[in-house]
């Protein structure tokens, strides 16, 4: 649930939403309101001005120029950098009841919009599931490697509605295990793998491995819900990713494209909002799935911090969590609360990743002092920081769990962060997949790449640590 910095109004005056090319500029309302009391949460929280010893204390490199003290939502205060710095770790929970306090237990998101593109319907004449058209994704490009990118258009049978799923295949010549990677809200197209998260890295682009994005799932949780919602409309995203679309990636569309070649040992990874499906699907589908990697994620549905991360990653996009899951603490909130029951990934390999929230000199580097974007992205990168940590201590329980954490020290929830975690979140999951099998012969899916043009695709040219990967088109965070 992240908002990306607007390439040409970087800094206070507007921000770009989820890759979408609407700069939101800020102005007195209700949702900047909300955000002045988590603000003024935030500082009661963090006993600004005590200040600790250690890794606790300031961080001198993130005070520089470019975020002045003075007001926050016209509330006075330090700078955005020192209220996120100052203190002891600022507990999320602390925050939720500082603003239930306040009179709103459900505050509203700053960059909250409807999704960029058109509410999917159902289409009644949709009844199977099947491959419609195999094409390049990069048609343009003379980059030899960007030939293994295609776009798949699939219908789905549950969601009666067409899908565009991107498959990014394994280098020539192996049967090699494949990996979802689901998207965060915006679930935007091209997916956030195309726009250098990790096709855009050279050394993902190089494993071997089958990486399948599907895309135009926003505020989704990537969950199968109980009712089409209006303004999202029908998601079965469950059924569509463990029974629908594994059965077209093996069938491929005779005369256009083959197969993916797989050797049959699936994995899968997300990042927000995807990190939460990413475990979910794990853990409840252990006979599928042999490893899983979730960045920045959270990983519990009931307790208070889960509630509201799940109702605002929907709410994010003006949908309805009632749709979803049905009334909170319902049978189905309970079921995807991978937290209580994390029983499903024993044997599993898992990496998991959270950064602490607290704003370091690369998100000034990346966001200068848009106020706005610094604050929401710590609020949810502390709630990913602590949902972790409590996941890590329910999975102490489970046997034979090959689990990897890695905690940032600094770092809000958006791209700066994502990315870094791409290639050791990919590394450990293919450790516990089943390595790829040499074959004798090409696994280039046969799709014609079209006349070649003159440049490469966005992702060949965007390093994954590079600020281009943030604040390119696609999806965003949770």
């Amino acid at each position: 649930m992240t908002s990306r910095p607007d390439d040409k109004r970087h800094g206070i005056e507007g921000y770009d939403v989820e890759g979408t090319g609407r700069a939101i500029r800020r102005r007195p309302s209700a949702v900047l309101r909300g955000a002045a009391v988590v603000a003024v949460a935030l500082m009661t929280a963090s006993g600004a001005g005590a200040g600790t010893a250690g890794a606790q204390s300031l961080d001198p490199g993130s005070l520089v120029p470019s975020v002045a003290p003075g007001s926050l939502f016209g509330v006075p205060s330090l700078s955005v950098a020192a209220l996120t710095q100052l203190g002891a770790p600022i507990p999320l929970t602390s925050v939720l009841g500082s603003v239930a306090a306040a009179g709103s237990s459900n505050f509203p998101r700053p960059g909250s919009s409807h999704p960029s593109g058109p509410v999917p319907t159902r289409d009644g004449s949709i009844t199977q599931s099947t491959v419609r058209s195999v094409a390049p994704l990069f048609p343009g490009s003379i980059n030899p490697v960007d030939r293994r990118a295609e776009v798949w258009t699939v219908t789905s049978a549950s969601m009666q509605r067409t899908v565009r799923v991107e498959v990014y295949r394994a280098p020539d010549g192996v049967d090699a295990p494949n990996v979802y990677f689901l998207d965060g809200v915006g679930s935007e197209s091209p997916s956030g793998w195309s726009t250098g998260m990790g096709w855009g890295d050279p050394a993902l682009r190089d494993r071997a491995v089958n990486v399948i994005a599907p895309t135009g799932a926003p505020a989704s949780m990537w969950s199968d819900w109980q009712a089409d919602d209006p303004v999202l409309g029908p998601n079965q995203w469950e059924t569509f990713l463990i029974d629908e679309l594994p059965p077209l990636l093996e069938a491929g569309l005779p005369g256009t494209a083959a197969p993916l070649a797989h050797n049959g040992s699936w994995g899968v990874m997300g990042l927000s909002m995807g990190a939460s499906a990413a475990v979910h699907l794990a853990n409840t589908n252990p006979g599928m799935f042999d490893a899983v990697a979730g960045i920045s994620g959270a990983y519990s549905t009931m307790d208070e911090l889960g509630y509201q991360y799940a109702r605002l990653t929907v709410a994010a996009r003006n949908g309805d969590a009632t749709n979803m899951w049905g009334p909170r603490g319902s049978q189905t909130w309970r079921d995807h609360d991978t937290v209580s029951d994390p029983s499903g990934l024993a044997g599993k390999t898992v990496y998991l990743s959270a950064a602490t929230g607290r704003v370091g000199s690369a998100e000034l580097g990346h966001f200068g002092s848009n106020e706005m974007i610094l604050v929401d992205g710590h609020i949810l990168e502390k709630g990913s920081y602590e949902s972790t940590r409590r996941l890590e201590s329910e999975l102490a329980g489970v046997p034979g769990v090959d689990l990897r954490m890695n905690y940032m020290p600094t770092g809000i929830h958006n791209w700066p962060v994502f990315v870094t975690q791409m290639l050791p979140g990919m590394d450990h999951i293919l450790s516990g997949l089943s390595p790829a099998v040499p074959t004798m012969r090409a696994a280039a899916g046969g799709v014609d790449p079209g006349s070649l043009g003159s440049s490469g695709s966005a992702g060949s040219q965007a390093s994954a640590g590079s600020s281009g990967s943030v604040g390119s088109s696609g999806s965003a965070g949770n």
